[in-house]
């Protein structure tokens, strides 16, 4: 399974990617998180791709449905820089 995570190193360094017709065209180029629907724990790493395992579809739902709640339900602290512009920190 590395070998295969190896090959996604490869793609992403090839910058490839960033001229899909999937990529946003106002922003940065995004690279796609790698997801490994298995029951298996396989012993991967990336330091360039984020890669998520999970056992099923539901446990990837359950895992970012509290992710997400927590963001929306998150307070927005309002700082104040030195010139007194008001900074909306979530």
């Amino acid at each position: 399974m590395q070998a295969k995570i190896n090959l996604y190193e490869e793609f992403f360094f090839s910058d490839e990617w960033k001229a899909l017709h999937w990529q946003p065209e106002d922003h940065v180029a995004i690279f796609p998180s790698v997801i490994l629907i298995t029951p298996v724990r396989y012993a991967v790493s990336s330091d360039h791709i984020h890669i998520i395992q999970v056992a099923s579809i539901y446990e990837l739902m359950e895992k970012y449905k509290s992710s997400a709640k927590q963001q929306r339900d998150a307070k927005p602290i309002n700082s104040a820089s030195s010139g007194g512009i008001k900074i909306n920190l979530t």
